[in-house]
């Protein structure tokens, strides 16, 4: 009988132990960023800490400096691609490109410039999405600095590879189209006066714009 406890007493030590290591691995497994990876248009269900990961590289062709020329101003946006993190009710992973902007006067005075100290945490432009009323498009949420809480949405209406027949280079080039997502009226906003004497917040940035990358 002493014999058979003991041995009990041993198999309850033994799966103890084998689940505290199992616990360890998962601990390590989880902090080491191994998530299960889906594809970003991945629509079923995934478990919590699922990583929608940009395994077709689709994302890429947007990375890097774009400049375009807007009302004698000199605009350049930046775009990045970051694996991001969102929590809540089920947290989850996704390769996302984010982005920021300067604007430089034909005078050459830098009015904006978000791009030399760029905000991984709160950047201006947020993507890429599927556009619902055009799904041909793509498009980016921006999220304008200092205006209220104006939000807006740029659609990629264009996307091309212009080859120089003389050289053999490939330039790409992405045409940006603006559009504001709706909101609430904000009797307290700083910039309602100007709204009333042009018409539009002074947000600095073009409603449609053809960018080259650099």
């Amino acid at each position: 009988m002493v014999k058979e406890k003991q041995m009990n007493v041993h198999n309850i030590n033994t799966n103890t132990m084998k689940n505290k290591i199992l616990l360890i691995f998962s601990i390590i497994i989880s902090q080491l960023g191994f998530s299960q990876e889906y594809p970003l248009d991945y629509k079923d269900d995934v478990p919590n800490g699922a990583y929608y990961k940009d395994l077709n590289n689709e994302l890429d062709r947007y990375v890097g400096l774009w400049k375009g020329n807007w009302d004698g101003k000199t605009v350049y946006l930046e775009f990045k691609k970051v694996k991001t993190f969102s929590s809540g009710n089920e947290s989850y992973y996704k390769d996302r490109i984010l982005g920021e902007r300067k604007i430089v006067a034909a005078n050459g005075t830098v009015e904006i410039d978000r791009i030399s100290n760029f905000d991984y945490q709160n950047p201006e432009f947020w993507g890429v999405n599927t556009n619902l009323k055009t799904p041909n498009f793509k498009n980016l949420m921006f999220f304008i600095k200092n205006m209220c809480n104006k939000r807006a949405q740029l659609d990629i209406t264009d996307f091309s590879n212009l080859i120089d027949f003389n050289t053999g280079q490939t330039t790409k080039q992405m045409t940006l189209h603006f559009e504001y997502l709706p909101s609430i009226y904000d009797e307290n906003c700083v910039h309602n006066s100007y709204v009333q004497q042009h018409g539009d917040f002074p947000i600095n940035f073009p409603k449609d714009i053809v960018l080259t990358k650099q």
